[in-house]
Parts: C-alpha cells; sequence; structure tokens
C-alpha cells in the first residue's frame, strides 16, 4: 500500500506554517525507524523470503497465529522501484519531526508502531488481499499532524497552498472513495484509513500507550467529569507544574502557534515549550 502519489511539501510563508514547532536537539525514532525501513528493503533485494515471512495476510495469521506479521508488513515495500519507500519514509520524516518533540521519541514510537497494527487489523478485517507498506503507519503520523497543527500550510503536488487539515480531509475522501470503488489501484484504502483514525483518536482522546512503563496508571487520561469535581490534584509549586497541568498549557501554547505562528510567542510559552520538551523525552 502506498501514499506515493500524495505529494507534500512545506510552505515557508504564513502563519502556521511547517517550521512552527520542531525540536533543536532532535529525536532518534525516526532516525532509527527509517534506518530500519532501509534495512529491511536492502534485505527483500538480496533474499526474496524476507517478503513471505513478513507480509500481511490473512492466511498466514489465521489459523497460524503468526502475529509479528501485523508489524513487520509495516517495514515491507515494493522492490519493483524506490518509489514506495522513498515517499513513505519522506513523509514520515516530514510530519513526524513536528509532533515527536511533543509526544517524546518513545511514545512516537509506539504510537507509530501501533498505528501500522490498527491499520493492518483494519485492513484483513476487510480484505484478503496480502499487504505490505509503511502507510497506516505514516497516515497515523500525518493525521495526528493535523489535529496539532490543523493550519499548518503544504503544498499540494507540490504547487498548491492549502492547509493540512484540508488535505487531511481530502486524503480522507479520497479513501473512502476507493474502499467505495475499488478500481484495481493496488492501494489499501482502508488501511490508510483505519491508520488515520487512530491518530485522530490518539489526540482527541489525549491517549498515553507509554504511561504503564513508566507507572503511571492515567494512560488514557479519562476520568468522569463527577471525580474530576470531587477531585483535589496537588500542584508543585513554583514553576514546577503537574503532567496534567503541563500538557493542558502545552495544547494551548500549540493551538496558538497554529493560528498566529511561531512569532507570536512570548518569552515565557518559548521557555515553557522547552522545558515540556526535556521532560517528554524522559517518558
Amino acid at each position: 500500500m502506498g501514499i506515493e502519489s500524495r505529494d507534500y511539501l512545506r510552505h515557508e510563508s504564513g502563519g502556521g506554517n511547517y517550521n512552527s514547532f520542531k525540536t533543536t536537539s532532535g529525536g532518534w525514532a525516526i532516525k532509527y525507524l527509517i534506518i530500519a525501513n532501509i534495512i529491511v528493503f536492502v534485505l527483500q533485494n538480496t533474499s526474496p523470503s524476507i517478503l513471505n515471512a513478513f507480509a500481511l495476510q490473512r492466511d498466514a495469521v489465521f489459523p497460524s497465529f503468526q502475529i509479528w506479521r501485523f508489524v513487520t508488513y509495516g517495514f515491507c515495500h515494493s522492490t519493483a522501484s524506490l518509489g514506495h519507500i522513498f515517499f513513505n519514509m519522506f513523509v514520515l520524516w516530514m510530519f513526524g519531526r513536528s509532533v515527536e518533540p511533543i509526544l517524546g521519541s518513545r511514545e512516537f514510537l509506539v504510537f507509530y508502531l501501533m498505528g501500522i497494527v490498527i491499520s493492518g487489523i483494519c485492513h484483513i478485517a476487510i480484505s484478503g488481499a496480502p499487504v505490505i507498506g509503511a502507510s497506516g503507519g505514516v497516515m497515523a503520523v500525518v493525521f495526528l499532524t493535523a489535529m496539532y497543527f490543523p493550519r499548518m500550510t503544504v503544498l499540494l503536488m507540490f504547487i498548491l497552498p492549502i492547509e493540512l487539515r484540508w488535505l487531511a480531509v481530502l486524503y480522507a475522501l479520497v479513501d473512502v472513495f476507493g474502499v467505495i470503488n475499488p478500481g484495481g489501484d493496488n492501494v489499501a484504502h482502508v488501511a490508510h484509513l483505519g491508520g488515520a483514525a487512530f491518530g485522530v483518536a490518539y489526540k482527541y482522546f489525549g491517549w498515553n500507550l507509554t504511561a504503564g512503563f513508566n507507572g503511571k496508571w492515567n494512560s488514557f487520561k479519562l476520568q468522569s467529569k463527577a471525580r474530576k469535581k470531587n477531585l483535589r490534584v496537588y500542584s508543585e509549586p513554583d514553576s514546577k507544574l503537574s503532567k496534567a497541568g503541563l500538557d493542558e498549557k502545552v495544547d494551548a501554547i500549540l493551538e496558538k502557534i497554529s493560528r498566529e505562528g511561531e512569532a507570536s510567542l512570548t518569552d515565557q510559552e518559548r521557555a515553557l515549550l522547552k522545558e515540556a520538551s526535556t521532560k517528554y523525552k524522559k517518558r
């Protein structure tokens, strides 16, 4: 499955562009994901049996229970040309570097892998065709970025400037049309939609997939309103914020960036983003 026909390019002018928020030190998740995909691609070209062991296909998962395929298929790409892997990795790098500093590298890695798993489940639940490619996880990243930076301006087909939120809607409509009217385009539209839905849900519900590894019980941050009214949350003094309070302030700043651009931030808000980025990377 591929999104290689979907062209992206950042637009450098105007508020809320792609440079609105990015880390200065960088994370490790995207780098290692791209390296892993390249290694598997090389192995595919030297040993065709890799594809037979890694591709996701219904008859291999059921009844053989080869569940590793729900992850490994996302690291395989068509060897007919470099286009499939190049565009998937390009889009992962382009949009992923905007949200990895917000999530932290470990959380971003788990989020991406979960996007691949969920998109794969959606695909085999509806289609019996074998599938390979990182597009499900990449679409999850694209839609998560659209949730954080809805007014980010990108160039559609490298020509037409468009806000990311509308580009995401356009892609969703294309995939819905592809599901309703399959035309043999060899694109796993259902997997794309599964990844996109996961990216939206992740931000909307405020999920934290690695919270369990940190010994925290609020992995999904879902509490009833009644409990919130009766619960007194301890707030650390001075500039130290609780995790929930820090998340709320960061979300507010990111929304301001998407509306008015990075230049609108105060020195205090910039300092808070830097502090948040440092804390998120320790997750």
